[in-house]
């Protein structure tokens, strides 16, 4: 069983390889009919064993207003929530959302019977989902990651900020965003200030769109849009340099699976931001893997199972880190908990979902669960 969104490539493809591991294909039940009438999730278990896989919502409509519900907050009223306007989808702070996902996985692991296994923890969940806690949270476990700023308003206290702590290059990020949506690398350089960002500010009305191009913009531009970030609550932190690769800056993307390192994505950029449906460009991570010293690249993975470990009841954790310049030392930008939709790779010969179904006996037997059934 799944729960997520009926249309979602996530949920399709894990079906897909659970018929090709012989498996009988996944029920799907999405969030909002999940929300209507809790109750029956536990009889959709009829044997009382199986296993709940949780997705992503997405973004739809009436998932947003399911999840908004079951966060006991107010709910948008229909075409509120549709993009405002035709260059993209509106950006919001999305706490409420992320609070009504994670009570949307707890509800559901208290119905189910004791025999059923599920694929992520609610608090693991939120963590995963706030930048600002993430963060937080793996410099705690002495991971390597970008210093952080203390919250602000507006760019005024940001470049105050942004002095004492001598830096001149950050990035400005939604705190509950994902997708690079609304993040904005920001540079300043005496009295001159330069933002490269996906979100465009609508004057009229106030409002941030997610316009899926990135665009540069400087000086009263790029103080209005990050003033417009930052009012919606942001993390900031230092902007890193990245190892570059043809001189373009890259990063990686490496999902962790039942505790161990599987399939990594290169991303290569010609800016900042490196996210694959911002123009950033897949490439074998055996490229960055060839030219790093062999400690640097395994000091990574072994970050990533430490950081993995402290999330047993997650099936897996996706990491986006990068090796910086001179290729002898990482760094963590974020986690997260629903990243594994990466095309095209293999990690010994299974895509993500592929591996993931041949990991789930090994994972449930150390968590000492019942078992699984499809």
């Amino acid at each position: 069983m799944i729960l997520g969104a009926g249309d979602d490539e996530r949920a399709a493809g894990f079906s897909a390889a659970l018929v090709r591991a012989g498996l009988p294909p996944a029920r799907i039940l999405d969030y909002a009919s999940f929300a209507e009438a809790p109750d029956r999730l536990g009889g959709l278990f009829p044997e009382g064993r199986g296993l709940l896989r949780f997705e992503s919502p997405g973004g739809a409509p009436r998932m947003r207003r399911a999840l908004l519900r079951l966060a006991g907050a107010q709910e948008e009223e229909p075409g509120q929530e549709e993009p405002g306007r035709e260059a993209g989808t509106r950006l919001r702070p999305d706490h409420a959302v992320q609070t009504g996902l994670a009570a949307a996985i707890g509800l559901a692991r208290r119905i189910l019977p004791p025999g059923v296994v599920a694929t992520h923890d609610p608090a693991a969940v939120a963590l995963l989902y706030d930048k600002r806690a993430c963060h937080a949270a793996m410099r705690a476990a002495g991971l390597p990651v970008p210093r952080a700023l203390p919250p602000v308003n507006d760019v005024t206290a940001l470049r105050e900020a942004m002095r004492s702590a001598g830096l001149s290059r950050v990035f400005v990020k939604p705190r509950y965003g994902s997708g690079a949506a609304g993040i904005a690398a920001l540079a300043v350089a005496g009295g001159d200030i330069v933002a490269i960002s996906s979100a465009e500010h609508a004057p009229g009305d106030g409002t941030l769109h997610h316009t899926h191009r990135l665009r540069r913009l400087r000086g009263a531009g790029a103080v209005t849009l990050v003033d417009a970030i930052l009012a919606q609550d942001a993390h900031v932190e230092h902007w890193v340099p990245k190892a570059a690769i043809g001189g373009r800056p890259c990063d990686l993307r490496v999902l962790v699976v039942g505790g161990e390192p599987a399939h990594i994505v290169l991303r290569l950029a010609d800016g900042p931001i490196t996210n694959l449906d911002l123009g950033g460009r897949r490439a074998e991570a055996d490229i960055l893997r060839a030219l790093a010293p062999p400690a640097a690249w395994e000091a990574m993975l072994s970050d990533c199972r430490r950081f993995a470990a402290r999330l047993p009841d997650n099936l897996h954790v996706a990491f986006d880190v990068a090796l910086t310049v001179g290729l002898r030392r990482h760094v963590f930008f974020e986690a997260n908990a629903f990243g594994d939709l990466i095309r095209r790779v293999s990690h010994a010969g299974c895509d993500p979902y592929d591996w993931q179904v041949a990991c789930l006996p090994a994972w449930i037997a150390g968590r000492r669960a019942v078992g699984y059934a499809a």
